[in-house]
């Protein structure tokens, strides 16, 4: 009998032995101490032709988010991405992003490009009461409950622009751009800011995405004489348009606010001497936090992009993001996260920015560059402050 008692009691401290090592075994299978991971959605397109763009976009998140975990996370829980690419697809963008929610449980999702994907998406994070990153300029004229945006809308950009050339003395505009939302939205603006401040268009052509034959637009934008170029071509078209622009010699000067440093690299400096630039952010942001960032974007990705401001779109997201996380009680709530970003602030390699809680856009600057000879931007115009975003 007593054989037996001492025999049980080595097979029951076997028992809690080896159960103690498989629960030590299925915390170390977690997060940092034993804690989930917080499961976040990155919906960008790696592929289809909205890819040169989102490529940026997705470098910028991954970097700040890499940047996060290697922090510590979110109070000890790492930061786990789940990726879907949707092609450049709107349909297929509500579709991955319902999978993420639904399927994928993630706390939010950042991502998309377009104005098409993204309004494709926003009906869907509104009824699953997800929550939506954007990080891209955009045409505003849009508020939700469950997105957050941190790209430049027209107040922050266009119409900022728009006044400082007619200031410069550039008063005969010819508007283009690719035939899709954004282009098309921001041009009606230029009208009435034209309108306005005493500019003219002296022409107006969309070309379908992906273009890159302009010789029929540049015939067109000869006859029509204008001072300036307005552009908000993308992705190739942006690219072959300026070689093209260069190669037929027009007087009129490019204005843009679509392009960045990485296309500067593609067209070569005499294509792009002497063009403007508007956007919120160049790499030659002089303050630290920026010196920093090039130097970490430049060590870590070699694909052939510069630190542009889609790249600094989707890192200011993925960083707002973090804060955000931090910020809530519980980080894989999503109603706590969306209010977590009401009225947050970060020192950007950007400059000083913060979410608007009235609209959920972020404050940013505004900038306007003038390309130099050997084809970089020099920054020759910043706003005093960042500006209140009016969508």
């Amino acid at each position: 009998m007593k054989a037996m008692k001492k025999k049980l009691c080595v097979l029951l401290s076997c028992a809690v032995l080896l159960a103690g090592v498989l629960t030590g075994c299925g915390k170390g299978s977690g997060a940092a101490g034993g804690k989930e991971p917080v499961k976040i959605g990155l919906l960008y397109s790696l592929s289809g032709v909205t890819s040169v763009s989102e490529k940026q976009l997705y470098n910028g998140t991954k970097l700040a988010i890499d940047e996060l975990n290697a922090g510590g996370g979110i109070g000890g829980r790492k930061i786990e991405t789940v990726f879907a690419d949707y092609a450049s697809d709107p349909a297929r963008a509500a579709d991955k992003a319902r999978k993420l929610i639904l399927d994928d449980k993630v706390t939010a999702i950042v991502g998309t490009c377009s104005s098409a994907a993204r309004q494709a998406v926003k009906p869907v994070v509104e009824q699953y009461r997800s929550l939506l990153i954007y990080p891209q300029s955009y045409e505003g004229q849009e508020k939700s409950n469950n997105i957050v945006y941190t790209g430049c809308i027209p107040n922050q950009q266009a119409e900022i622009f728009v006044n400082w050339l007619l200031g410069k003395g550039y008063r005969k505009f010819f508007l283009i751009g690719c035939d899709f939302i954004y282009p098309q939205v921001e041009n009606k603006l230029a009208k009435e800011y034209l309108a306005k401040g005493g500019g003219t268009v002296v022409g107006e052509e969309y070309v379908p995405y992906g273009s890159t034959d302009f010789s029929s637009v540049l015939n067109k934008i000869k006859k029509s004489e204008p001072d300036v170029i307005y552009s908000e071509l993308t992705g190739d078209s942006n690219v072959a348009f300026y070689k093209q622009y260069n190669a037929y010699g027009l007087p009129a000067t490019v204005a843009s606010l679509t392009t960045n440093e990485t296309v500067l690299k593609s067209i070569g400096a005499q294509a792009g001497a002497g063009s403007f630039i508007c956007v919120d952010y160049f790499k030659n942001v002089k303050n630290p936090e920026n010196e920093a960032f090039v130097k970490k974007y430049t060590s870590t990705f070699h694909d052939g992009t510069l630190p542009t401001y889609a790249v600094m779109g989707g890192y200011n997201a993925g960083k707002f993001l973090g804060a955000a996380l931090k910020k809530a009680a519980d980080p894989q709530d999503t109603a706590q996260v969306t209010a977590a970003f009401k009225e947050l602030k970060m020192k950007s390699p950007s400059g000083e920015i913060s979410i608007d809680g009235s609209n959920n856009h972020t404050r940013l600057y505004c900038r306007i560059a003038k390309v130099d000879e050997r084809g970089e931007a020099q920054v020759i115009y910043e706003s005093p402050k960042p500006i209140d975003p009016k969508p």
